[in-house]
């Protein structure tokens, strides 16, 4: 039997009142595909502490550009509940400390969970852009000297010579990533959704981020040159749209 795939995605968000500077991960999903059966499995987690954190969305546009960002404050013990803020909210030293308690409570939580997957037989984990994730396993001492690691952003920019990464939204574009009540799908693949997982199976949640990663993997190793092909029409036109944008804004930073 072929060993699995785990494909992997964490968001984190800022410790409330530190503006950023205090990272927390707030979440993990894991998708594991079987490749003798072409099976996948989910799941993730999300750490409900007894902390305040500030959460960045990126908005973004149907080209995937970033058009804007959206902030959520709120517990992570009541993630429903959102909070108002307060720019001139600053956490004193006791709450440093209680943060910092928060944040290795969380490391603690991951590496629990990572620990539960070990009879899963995994031998390889993906990431797109890996290097916070591999920093979180770092800081909760999950050993990953045992796994073959990829960073799929990594290999599509080696692999079709790209002056810069390319984002997960971006790719998903390109691969047509869909959803719908019970498939996730790109161009050429379409899997079954569990039915607890489906509401979580969206963009920029990491459950729904990580079936993302294996979709644009699936399309971009078995179907490359097609990839390839639509990934240069799509810089071509960012890049187009690019250059229209920016007379418009120095003119606009002329009038100001």
């Amino acid at each position: 039997m072929i060993a699995s795939t785990a494909y992997i995605d964490m968001e984190f968000a800022g410790i409330y009142g530190t503006h950023q500077g205090m990272q927390i991960p707030i979440e993990i999903g894991v998708v594991i595909h079987q490749p003798d059966t072409d099976i996948l499995s989910f799941t993730g987690k999300a750490f409900d502490r007894n902390i305040d954190v500030e959460l960045w969305k990126n908005i973004t546009d149907d080209m995937g550009k970033r058009i804007e960002g959206k902030r959520r404050v709120f517990n992570l013990a009541s993630p429903g509940h959102t909070k108002s803020f307060d720019k001139k909210n600053h956490l004193d030293t006791e709450g440093r400390k209680e943060a910092r308690r928060a944040i290795a409570a969380v490391y603690r939580d991951l590496r629990e969970f990572m620990q539960a997957l070990n009879h899963k037989d995994i031998c390889t984990l993906v990431f797109f852009a890996r290097r916070r994730e591999i920093e979180a396993f770092r800081n909760s001492r999950v050993k990953t000297d045992d796994f073959l690691i990829r960073d799929l952003q990594d290999e599509i920019r080696s692999s079709f010579h790209l002056k810069e990464h390319v984002s997960l939204d971006r790719v998903s574009l390109i691969t047509q990533f869909g959803i719908t009540k019970s498939t996730v799908s790109s161009v050429h693949f379409s899997y079954t959704l569990p039915e607890k997982f489906r509401y979580l199976i969206k963009p920029h949640k990491a459950i729904g981020d990580a079936a993302r990663i294996f979709l644009v993997d699936l399309e971009f190793h078995r179907y490359k040159e097609q990839f390839g092909e639509h990934l240069t029409g799509h810089i071509k036109e960012y890049e187009r749209r690019k250059m229209a944008e920016a007379p418009a804004q120095e003119s606009g930073n002329g009038q100001s």
